[in-house]
């Protein structure tokens, strides 16, 4: 059989139906935090009309990077999870790599599953915790371009209350007007605007957000001259910049570069008569990447990778005191 390139899903999950309301969570988590996963009822239409038994087998086999047994003793007696647990153990021996991930809820015993291998104890263990786990395994990557339909961090970074609806609303919109703004900039575009408001002062919001051209190079190693290019380029999409004479204060006859400082200000369509929008925006690109170095942060800003705004997409929603119990 010849070597899967790139695998469909980071991880699919095989587990008993007895187990789903726990499982269910898991799946969840783990798709908020841009890990692709096999579930069953994220399939429905995908799994419609299909030879099941051979369909399975490829997915388990063939088309994930990682499988989970959420082994049980609803799970030994099923007949489809052992289907799915042997063509998973297929797949482990044919690559002779850590592929079947066991999570056990008890110590049932599953016939071919060694004692040897190295599982988890999930008995008393939160899903969204177990999911930060199987994240961690997977690995950190960078998510596909996309904007989430809820901004949970960027709502707590910007103090709106769950009770603020219009608030929320209002933040949502600029934010995503920002997105889809970046989406018609270049790649060198995105860079310098994200350069600007990652690195940045933000002590003259809602105005703007300050920089030195000499310091803004410098950090995306662009010469002066692109960078006023691609920020000029871009004032037709309401990213407008103002080069203002140095605002250093050099004295005691001080060696200093000719530098410019840069301001830059967003205006939004989705709310035009709104002053904070330079806040909202230089708020979301922060978000989006503040788990990066700066360095990298650019770079998911520039890749359209605004998942993270998302509140799950950092931490899986693990710790958070004021989160009910699942």
């Amino acid at each position: 059989m010849p070597e899967m390139r790139k695998p469909k899903f980071d991880v699919a999950l095989s587990f008993a139906s007895e187990d789903r309301p726990y499982v269910q969570k898991v799946a969840a988590a783990l798709k908020d935090a841009g890990i692709s996963v096999f579930y069953d009822n994220y399939e429905q239409v995908a799994l419609w009309g299909k030879d099941l038994y051979t369909h399975l087998d490829k997915v388990y086999r063939q088309e994930s990077r990682y499988c989970v047994l959420f082994v049980s003793e609803h799970y030994a007696e099923r007949v489809w999870t052992n289907h799915e647990r042997r063509s998973a153990q297929a797949r482990a021996i044919r690559e002779n790599r850590e592929y079947v991930l066991p999570a056990r809820f008890d110590e049932t015993p599953i016939d071919g599953l060694p004692d040897t291998v190295g599982y988890l104890d999930i008995s008393n263990m939160r899903p969204k915790e177990f999911a930060r786990l199987v994240r961690e395994k997977v690995g950190s990557k960078y998510s596909k371009p996309g904007f989430p339909r809820r901004v949970d961090r960027l709502w707590a970074a910007m103090n709106i209350p769950k009770s603020d609806k219009e608030g929320r609303e209002r933040v949502h919109a600029i934010a995503y007007s920002f997105y889809n703004a970046l989406r018609k900039m270049t790649p060198a575009e995105r860079s310098a605007v994200a350069g600007v408001l990652l690195f940045g002062c933000d002590a003259e919001l809602p105005g703007g957000v300050h920089i030195s051209l000499d310091l803004l190079s410098r950090m995306l190693q662009q010469s002066k001259d692109e960078l006023l290019d691609n920020l000029a380029a871009v004032r037709s999409l309401n990213v407008k910049v103002k080069v203002r004479e140095s605002f250093l204060d050099i004295s005691h006859g001080e060696l200093a570069p000719e530098d410019k400082d840069l301001l830059l200000s967003y205006w939004s369509r989705s709310a035009p008569w709104d002053d904070d929008a330079t806040t909202v925006v230089t708020n979301a690109v922060r978000c989006a990447s503040d788990h990066f170095c700066m360095d990298h942060g650019v770079k998911v800003v520039a890749a359209l990778d605004f998942s993270r705004l998302a509140k799950s997409s950092l931490d899986l929603l693990a710790k958070d005191p004021n989160d009910g119990v699942d």
